[in-house]
């Protein structure tokens, strides 16, 4: 396949999505990362990038999982060999990258090295992981038996201290929201593609969540009136963990589709 043949698998009006690589040409038509065959609003399908693979932060291996379906001509060597005789000198397109591609690449080589996203995405998932299970622990305590006198506040002492992991939680919210930020402006360009926006909107609504989970639980467990008979069964603090654990596993999930993405069937 010649590269001007390869023009016309863009994955538009329902062609297959094509590009090409180091004198190969693979389909990844099927790429949650191709709609219509454009990517991160960077590349086009129907085009050999050989030259330009290395802008991407996931490298070249991400391209080597899909099936390859043709050879492409090098047509650059060709034309070389067609104007060797009138000493015509073809550009090496590495030299050819614009200020902006080179300034881009600068950031994400020192943005490689450091890449704060992945470090600060654990803590609130463990945060709010931790406050989960303590709770589903305190409604155990709290149904094992009435008769026992330690029974009740031991379950609103384990609520207790799932509410202060709650809002650590929230707190390490912002700073995980803060790089992820960072990385969606540095390693898209600002483009978002469906898995991104699922990501987005999940922090909003974990943060909302993680607040009035918060707010619910100083509630409940500040009258000292209540503490000793705290019925986690009949909680909003209760929901709201739940509710919070929940998000904050779905917003892990599509980080995992990003880090190990997979091919629609």
């Amino acid at each position: 396949m010649t590269k001007e043949q390869l023009k016309e698998f863009n994955g538009q009006n329902g062609k297959p999505a094509y590009i090409g690589f180091q004198g190969k040409v693979y389909d990844i038509s099927k790429s949650d990362f191709w709609p219509n065959g454009a990517h991160m609003g960077m590349f086009q399908a129907g085009e050999d990038l050989t030259d330009k693979i290395h802008m991407s932060p996931h490298g070249e291996k991400n391209v080597f999982r899909f099936p390859i379906v043709d050879t492409l001509e090098d047509g650059a060597a060709v034309e070389t060999a067609n104007n060797a005789a009138t000493d015509t000198v073809t550009p090496n397109s590495e030299n050819m990258m614009s200020d902006v591609d080179k300034k881009m690449m600068e950031k994400r080589k020192w943005y490689k090295k450091n890449h704060p996203h992945p470090k600060m995405i654990h803590f609130p998932i463990g945060m709010f992981g931790l406050a989960f299970f303590l709770q589903i622990l305190s409604i155990i305590f709290h149904l094992v038996d009435y008769k026992v006198a330690l029974t009740i506040p031991v379950a609103s002492a384990t609520s207790v201290v799932g509410l202060v992991s709650t809002i650590f939680a929230v707190l390490f919210v912002i700073p995980a929201v803060a790089s992820g930020a960072l990385s969606f402006y540095i390693n898209y360009n600002g483009f978002a593609n469906s898995i991104l926006k699922k990501k987005m909107v999940g922090s909003v609504v974990l943060f909302i969540c993680g607040i009035i989970a918060v707010f619910a639980g100083l509630n409940e467990f500040t009258s000292s009136t209540t503490f000793f008979k705290y019925n986690p069964l009949f909680s909003v603090y209760s929901l709201f963990v739940l509710i919070s654990f929940a998000v904050v596993t779905f917003i892990a999930a599509q980080g995992g589709k990003i880090t190990w993405p997979e091919d629609k069937n």
